[in-house]
């Protein structure tokens, strides 16, 4: 079978485009995924866990609020609309938007669970290579997502001891009266240790030591005008930016994608609260920002943990379990390999053009698009989901050889400076406001 678009994966990034597709064009695209039911990040999916974005950033409502496959539209269907207005959430519970992203899954007959894809080859068409046939496509469309990010310092330490926060509930680790250490300070970690606090105390670990280089729990930028970053005029001014600028902007502004929910924060001190002055077995938690660990070796069934205090402050943790709240990052698929020669990269990314499409040496006609995996050269958003519909617009208009939507390209009300211009932040005075 000839295809026009075969998509590798089924996750939120290529399943917003399988439902754009699905109602503008109907036919001629097949998205292939190796689950047979939709799961997202199901190591990590606690039943409190809330969504960091309005619900409005679904798959489609930012493109076209009219269709069928919204957030909104699922609640209809499933009966719970006028529940979920009256519940009044501050935000999207993750396991309801999990069973929204489902629902599209199963709705959407262009999507194929239950087949997982091998290679993708190219000889004047492109060759994708299942466990269950070869689909040849004029173009493919790459979104299957990243991989846990592991420091240096813990590699050669993996296993069911010492491991990485995605897959904590698959390996249900066994914490009771343990020493657990959890590293990294962003949304994950805050949510590993809200995990353990609640615990009841007969399953409570022994004590809880959390770790984060930044020097204190930080809340998530979701102010108004920080959050222009994510609007799509912004993603292309950003493309447009030098590789140094660019660099410099992910750090000034990592907290508009990387702090932790304000709900959450308040849930984790309130836990500890409750647990400081009404709980008569208390577990000892120790809360160490501003640390790196610097070092971690093996200690009989354990890890022994160098954390570093500044320049000459050193503090050693022995954790029975260790729980790597760091991340994540891209990782050129395994299957890309027959062609990955004829691809360019920048960085530790694929190179890609406006319309996400690779750069390389194969025809023009003949495009591999990638999507969430160009955070370094598209931005803050790339990875998030408030850009996700207007990626697969994209895209989808690249596919059809129109030009990109202009009613999608709302200028923003900031106009930046050039970041070469902006002050460095150690030499800023605090609370100024000049």
């Amino acid at each position: 079978m000839d295809l026009s678009c075969v998509g590798i994966g089924a996750g939120p990034s290529n399943l917003s485009l399988a439902c754009q597709i699905h109602e503008q064009v109907g036919k001629g695209a097949v998205f292939l995924d190796r689950q047979v039911d939709f799961r997202w990040h199901p190591g990590i999916a606690f039943d409190s866990s809330e969504l960091q974005v309005s619900h409005f950033k679904d798959l489609v409502t930012l493109v076209n609020p009219r269709s069928a496959y919204t957030f909104v539209n699922f609640l209809h269907e499933n009966g719970r609309l006028y529940h979920f207005l009256n519940a009044q959430f501050e935000a999207v519970l993750r396991v309801e938007f999990e069973q929204y992203l489902n629902w599209i899954f199963h709705r959407n007959p262009l999507v194929r669970g239950g087949e997982t894809v091998r290679e993708i080859c190219f000889d004047g068409e492109f060759q994708v290579r299942t466990d269950k046939a070869v689909l040849g496509a004029r173009n493919v469309v790459v979104g299957i997502g990243k991989q846990a990010q592991i420091p240096p310092q813990f590699q050669g330490w993996i296993g069911r001891n010492l491991f990485h926060a995605s897959v904590l509930l698959h390996i249900h680790p066994e914490v009771r009266r343990k020493h657990v250490c959890v590293v990294g300070g962003g949304q994950s970690g805050a949510e590993v240790m809200l995990h353990l606090v609640g615990l009841p105390n007969e399953r409570r670990p022994a004590s809880i030591t959390w770790v984060s280089q930044r020097e204190n729990y930080l809340p998530l930028d979701n102010s108004p005008f920080t959050n222009e970053l994510f609007m799509p005029c912004f993603s292309d001014r950003f493309a447009a930016m030098s590789e140094s600028q660019r660099k410099l902007l992910l750090r000034r502004f990592v907290l508009a994608s990387d702090g932790i929910s304000e709900s959450t924060l308040r849930a984790i001190y309130q836990a500890l609260y409750r647990h400081a002055f009404f709980e008569p077995n208390r577990c000892d938690i120790t809360l160490r920002p501003g640390c790196t660990v610097s070092h971690c070796i093996n200690a009989g069934p354990g890890h022994r943990l160098t954390l570093q205090h500044g320049m000459d402050d050193v503090e050693e943790v022995t954790a029975d379990i260790v729980i790597l709240a760091t991340g994540y990052e891209n990782a050129v698929p395994s299957l890309l390999q027959p062609i990955m020669s004829r691809l360019e990269q920048i960085d530790n990314e694929l190179a890609i053009r406006e319309d996400f499409s690779v750069s390389w040496d194969g025809p023009c006609d003949r495009r591999i698009f990638v999507q969430n995996a160009s955070l370094g050269q598209r931005g803050l958003a790339d990875p998030n989901l408030s850009l996700l519909a207007w990626r697969a617009r994209r895209i989808l208009d690249s596919l059809l050889g129109r030009a990109p939507c202009a009613n999608l390209e709302h200028p923003g009300f900031v106009t930046h400076t050039s970041i070469e211009s902006w002050p460095d932040p150690a030499a800023e005075e605090m609370g100024s406001g000049i």
